[in-house]
């Protein structure tokens, strides 16, 4: 992004308003359009980030981290169910 300046003093404009703030001159229609293409351009850079790093991706982690969990439970529970299955039948033949 160019540094834009102020036609009547030469210092550099605000991106975020139409008057210098050293002299008070209002930009042209060029700079005022220039700097709406800037902000647009940032605006749209700052939405591929939250899209890269945004919550989105949080969710997901969460979702598959809940689904681990969910599947150690069954593993355990399968697990202890065999062993009372396991044991049923040893002190079915002991009797």
């Amino acid at each position: 992004m160019k540094q834009m300046r102020c036609r009547k003093c030469g210092n550099p404009l605000p991106s975020n308003d139409i008057f210098c703030k050293f002299c008070g001159e209002g930009m042209t229609q060029e700079q005022i359009n220039a700097n709406m293409q800037d902000r647009i351009k940032e605006s749209k850079r700052i939405e591929l980030l939250s899209e890269k790093y945004g919550l989105h991706d949080r969710i997901e982690y969460r979702e598959e981290k809940d689904n681990r969990t969910a599947k150690y439970a069954a593993v355990i529970l399968v697990v202890l169910f065999l062993i009372i299955i396991a044991v049923i039948l040893f002190l079915l033949k002991q009797a």
